[in-house]
């Protein structure tokens, strides 16, 4: 019997690591395959020498790096709010069996054949690891150890494992439990309706900064090009360009206008000599940075998540990109 206890704490211990460790592998995983393929990406590119090419390879990288990681931990994010939604009905079970004069593993074993969506295969293991002999708070550990994201269910654990060892009125406390939780979460929900105006506004913000480069692409370079052939704004000679002395000169007072001649070359924006390709690498510049800056923001706002701010930057970004190209390759801007 005790070897047999013995054998179902290491296996459980191992169990628990080897999740972790998966769950930390998966990361590495995923951001070492990307920044392969983003690494692999430059380099052929760098070997063509087409800047155009390099620019574009650069920025597809970029994605690459960022979109698989975001999304394995916005899924990852998801989950734990539907271990979160479901634990409370969970304890509630466990707190009727007790009060039917089950004991606490009783109960844990009685709930693992009820239904709690994604927390289900969760309980299941709980219920695995005592019908080995694996002590309760050794499985309440390995619980939240699978799940150390959720800071509600890791410290739930903790109250339910002393209150298991000093005794007296488990139930209340599993029901108390319970009600703390829902309150907690429709804390969390009123906060979130609230704070979805205020991301409703980084969008709008992000859109009206997009609809007025474009306003200005349309009306203003036309200007200075007119005001430069006359004698701008009273001014003999006046130039729209600011980078026309700069050219392809490796000054480093000059690596901004080389970094927007190399956007207006990437993304065939016009000759870089021209004011007009110069205003419109310039404009496209702001609006990725905008929009990256406004997706952070609006995630931390919104969700008080970075990797939450990661989508909404891909889709300011994305949305930006692609409404600013179509509009100068259809020649409306």
């Amino acid at each position: 019997m005790h070897s047999r206890i013995i054998s179902g704490v290491v296996q459980s211990m191992k169990k628990s690591y080897r999740t972790k460790e998966s769950r930390i592998g998966k990361e590495r995983k995923i951001l070492i395959v990307s920044v392969v393929i983003f690494l692999t990406l430059v380099s052929v590119s760098v070997y063509i020498g087409s800047i155009a090419l390099i620019a574009n390879m650069l920025f597809l990288g970029m994605l690459i790096i960022i979109v698989p990681y975001s999304l394995y931990k916005f899924f990852r994010l998801k989950k734990i709010r539907s271990y979160e939604n479901d634990f409370p009905n969970f304890l509630r079970d466990i707190s009727e069996s007790l009060r039917a004069g089950l004991s606490l593993i009783q109960a844990i074993q009685a709930t693992s054949k009820s239904d709690y969506g994604a927390l289900t295969g969760e309980i299941k293991k709980m219920n695995n690891q005592l019908s080995w002999n694996i002590t309760l708070d050794r499985v309440l550990k390995n619980f939240g150890t699978r799940i150390p994201d959720s800071r509600i269910i890791t410290r739930s654990l903790m109250i339910i494992d002393q209150a298991n060892k000093s005794g007296g009125n488990i139930e209340d406390t599993m029901d108390s439990l319970a009600n703390h939780i829902e309150s907690i979460k429709e804390a969390q929900q009123e906060k979130s309706v609230l704070l979805n105006q205020q991301v409703l506004m980084m969008y709008a913000i992000f859109f009206i900064f997009v609809g007025i480069t474009i306003a200005l692409i349309k009306f203003l370079i036309p200007l200075l090009q007119t005001q430069s052939q006359t004698g701008g704004f009273g001014v003999q000679g006046f130039n729209p360009n600011p980078c026309s002395l700069c050219g392809n000169n490796p000054d480093l007072a000059c690596m901004g206008c080389n970094t927007f001649s190399t956007i207006s070359q990437a993304f065939e924006l016009g000759d870089p000599r021209e004011a007009s390709s110069y205003y419109k690498s310039l404009f496209l510049a702001m609006i990725l940075i905008q929009g990256f800056f406004s997706g952070l923001i609006a995630g931390q706002i919104g969700s008080d998540s970075i990797a939450v701010g990661i989508k909404h930057s891909l889709i300011m970004l994305l949305s930006g990109f692609i409404i600013f190209i179509l509009l100068i390759k259809t020649g409306i801007i």
